[in-house]
C-alpha cells in the first residue's frame, strides 16, 4: 500500500487530470449544441413573429376598410330624404354593396324600415350592444371586428343615430376576411411554421400560459425549448413558444460523446501501459543495481581476502623473522638489553594482527555505542597530539565553536577519526583540520586533509567492504566509519574540494542517546 502511495499516485493523479479534461468535453459539447439549438430557436421565433405581425396588420388593414366602407354607406343613407328611404330601396342599395342587412329603427327600437318587409316591427336584436345607440349613450357604435389577434365572430356592422331620432343599423358578412384568416392568417401562419423540419410544438400562448390556439400542452416534449413574447402596436398579446429537436445535431453530439468516452477509455488505457512499462523499467534497474551491488560487494570480500592474507602474512614474517634472530641471540647468550627490542617487536607484530581480527570482527558484530559525555576541544585535541606524535610529518589542527555537550561512545569515535586520520595520512596528506560546530539539531564534525582528492571509481562506493585505491589497503575501514555513525544514529560523507577532501560526520543532539542506552 505504501508502494502504491509513493510510486504510483503520479498515475492516479494523470488519470484524474484525463477524466475531468474528457468531462470539460463534454460538458463544452453539450454548450456548443445548445447554443447552436438556441441561435436556431431564435432564428425561427423572429422570422415567425415578423410573420405574425404583418399578417396581423395585413388583416386589420381589410377590417378598417370594410368600416370605412359601411360608415360610407351609413352616411349615404342618412343623407337621403326620408320619403325616399324604402324597402325596395335598401333592398337595391343591399344587393349593390352585398350587405347581410339594413334597417332603421324607431324610438322604440322596433324595425321601422328595413330591406326585409318581414322585419318590419320586429325588436332590434340584443345582440352587438346597439341597444347603447338606441338610448342615446352613443351616437355611433361599430361591432364585430376584433379587439386583438383573433375575429372571433361572423357579422361585421355599424349603428349610429339619424337626424330624426331614428337608428340605423347595418350589417355585413366577414367572408372575405374570415377567409383570408383561414388561409393566410395567423393560425394559418402558425400551422406552416410547425410544418418546419425539427418543430416538436409550436403554440401561442396568453398572459395566463393558457393557449390561445385551444392546443394541449406538450411540455413533455423532448427538445430545446425556447419561447419570444409577441407585441402588437406596443401591447403585448402573448408569447410563442416552441420546442426544437436537430437530428443532425443530436447525432453529432451522441457521437461527439461516444468520441469523448473513447478517448477517455484509450487514454486511461495508455496510462496504465506506460505506468505497467514504466514500473518493468523500474524493476529491471532495481535488479540491475542489486546485481551490481553485489558484484562489488562479492569484488569488495576478494579485496578483504586477499588484503588481510597479505596483512597477515606480513606479522608472520616478521615474527619468524624475529624469533629466527631471538634463537640466536639465545644460543650467543647475549643480554636482556640486546633481547628487548627483539621482544618489543614480537608485541607490536602481535598487536598489528590483533588489530586487524578486530576489525574484521567489528565489520561482522553489530556495534553497540555507550553514550558518555565528551569534553570539547581537550577530546579532539588529545587524539591529534597522540597521532602528530605517532606519525612524524603530519600537522593536525582543531577548530571548534562554543560546544556544549556532546554525547558518543569515546572509544568508537576515537577509533572513527583516527581511521580518517590514518586514510588521510597513507593517501599523502601532511595537514589535517578538525571543525567541530554544534546547533540546536545537532554536532557536526569535520575532517579536512590537503591530500590527494579520491578518484571517481572509489568515490563512487567509498564506503562498501573492500573498496580501497591502495593495493595493501583492506577496504574495511571508511566501512567501518561508516556503521559506527550508523550506530550514533548519524551520518557521514565525502566531499572533495578544491585542493582539500572533507569528511563530514553529522550526530544528533543529547536527546537521541536515550535510544541506544
Amino acid at each position: 500500500m505504501n508502494n502504491f502511495s509513493t510510486r504510483d499516485r503520479w498515475w492516479v493523479y494523470a488519470g484524474l487530470l484525463i477524466m475531468i479534461f474528457h468531462a470539460w468535453l463534454g460538458v463544452s459539447l453539450h454548450r456548443l449544441v445548445n447554443s447552436t439549438l438556441a441561435e436556431k430557436a431564435d432564428l425561427f421565433l423572429s422570422s415567425l413573429t415578423s410573420s405574425a405581425e404583418q399578417t396581423l396588420q395585413a388583416s386589420h388593414y381589410l377590417e378598417e376598410r370594410i368600416v370605412d366602407s359601411l360608415k360610407q354607406i351609413a352616411a349615404e343613407i342618412a343623407s337621403t330624404p326620408s320619403e325616399l328611404l324604402t324597402g325596395e330601396w335598401l333592398e337595391t342599395l343591399r344587393q349593390k354593396h352585398d350587405l347581410k342587412a339594413i334597417s332603421i329603427y324607431d324610438s322604440r327600437g322596433r324595425v321601422k324600415v328595413s330591406h326585409d318587409m318581414a322585419l318590419i316591427g320586429t325588436d332590434m336584436p340584443s345582440d352587438y350592444e346597439c341597444h347603447d345607440i338606441l338610448q342615446g349613450s352613443r351616437s355611433e357604435h361599430v361591432f364585430g371586428f376584433s379587439e386583438g389577434i383573433f375575429c372571433e365572430t361572423d357579422a361585421f356592422g355599424i349603428a349610429l343615430r339619424l337626424p330624426g331620432g331614428d337608428v340605423l343599423r347595418l350589417l355585413t358578412g366577414v367572408d372575405f376576411v374570415l377567409g383570408f384568416e383561414k388561409n393566410v392568417g395567423l393560425v394559418s401562419l402558425i400551422a406552416r411554421f410547425r410544418q418546419h423540419p425539427g418543430v416538436m410544438r409550436l403554440d401561442l400562448v396568453n398572459i395566463s400560459g393558457e393557449s390561445m390556439l385551444g392546443e394541449t400542452s406538450g411540455d413533455d416534449a423532448p427538445g430545446f425549448s425556447a419561447s419570444r413574447d409577441f407585441v402588437l402596436h406596443g401591447i403585448p398579446q402573448g408569447r410563442f413558444e416552441v420546442i426544437l429537436v436537430d437530428k443532425d445535431l443530436s447525432d453529432l453530439q451522441k457521437a461527439g460523446f461516444m468520441a469523448i468516452l473513447a478517448s477517455c477509455f484509450f487514454a486511461l488505457l495508455g496510462l496504465k501501459l506506460l505506468n505497467s512499462r514504466i514500473h518493468r523499467y523500474s524493476e529491471r534497474l532495481e535488479e540491475q543495481r542489486q546485481i551490481e551491488e553485489t558484484r562489488k560487494r562479492i569484488e569488495g570480500l576478494g579485496r578483504v581476502v586477499a588484503a588481510v592474507a597479505h596483512e597477515v602474512r606480513n606479522p608472520l614474517n616478521t615474527i619468524t623473522l624475529a624469533l629466527n634472530a631471538l634463537r640466536y641471540d639465545l644460543e650467543e647468550a647475549r643480554s636482556v638489553e640486546k633481547v628487548e627490542p627483539r621482544l618489543k617487536l614480537l608485541e607490536d607484530t602481535v598487536a598489528q594482527a590483533d588489530q586487524m581480527v578486530k576489525n574484521l570482527l567489528q565489520a561482522s558484530r553489530p556495534i553497540m555505542p555507550q553514550f558518555k559525555q565528551i569534553l570539547v576541544p581537550d577530546w579532539f585535541q588529545n587524539i591529534a597530539v597522540t597521532f602528530q606524535s605517532t606519525f612524524a610529518g603530519i600537522k593536525v589542527l582543531v577548530e571548534n565553536a562554543a560546544i556544549g555537550e556532546f554525547y558518543a561512545d569515546p572509544d568508537l569515535l576515537q577509533r572513527l577519526i583516527w581511521n580518517l586520520f590514518l586514510n588521510a595520512h597513507q593517501a599523502g596528506a601532511d595537514t589535517i583540520k578538525i571543525i567541530v560546530c554544534q546547533t540546536t539539531a545537532g554536532t557536526t564534525v569535520d575532517v579536512i586533509n590537503n591530500g590527494p582528492p579520491i578518484p571517481e571509481e572509489v568515490c563512487a562506493n567509498l564506503f562498501v567492504p573492500g573498496n580501497t585505491s591502495r593495493p595493501e589497503g583492506s577496504g574495511m575501514g571508511l566501512y567501518n566509519c561508516q556503521r559506527i555513525c550508523a550506530a550514533h544514529n548519524g551520518t557521514i560523507r565525502a566531499l572533495t574540494e578544491e585542493g582539500q577532501v572533507k569528511f563530514n560526520m553529522f550526530f544528533p543532539p543529547k536527546q537521541e542517546k536515550n535510544r541506544f542506552e
